[in-house]
């Protein structure tokens, strides 16, 4: 996926959770998206969380990648986030969907800078 949106002409950027806290203290600007693997055990819910307690990320969209099973509970847990979901297996063409799609207060840029969670 990194790939396919690099090609895209996107900056990508790919982590762990705990490397994207990391990261996160360190950037000057917002990523406009980010995308969550969502795992059984919901570590990715500690970037969500980081993003709530930082007002720079207010305008920030994140993309979780779920199983249709855990969907509804996933929802629950991200309520009042920016968050747009993506039902696995799903197809690259759905991301980029979703990718193209409007951000909500985000102000359009060239080359939206996306952060991709690695799933560990």
């Amino acid at each position: 996926m990194s790939t396919y949106f690099r090609n895209a002409g996107h900056q990508v950027i790919t982590c762990s959770t705990q490397n994207a806290l990391e990261l996160f203290a360190g950037l000057r600007d917002a990523p406009d998206i980010i995308f969550l693997a969502i795992d059984f055990e919901k570590k990715a819910y500690k970037v969500t969380q980081y993003a709530k307690e930082h007002g720079k990320y207010a305008h920030t969209c994140f993309i979780a990648m779920v199983l249709q099973e855990e969907k509804k509970d996933i929802q629950l847990a991200l309520s009042g986030s920016n968050v747009r979901y993506l039902v696995k297996p799903f197809h690259i063409q759905d991301a980029l969907a979703l990718v193209s799609a409007p951000l909500p207060g985000a102000a359009a840029s060239s080359g939206t800078r996306i952060v991709e969670r690695d799933g560990t």
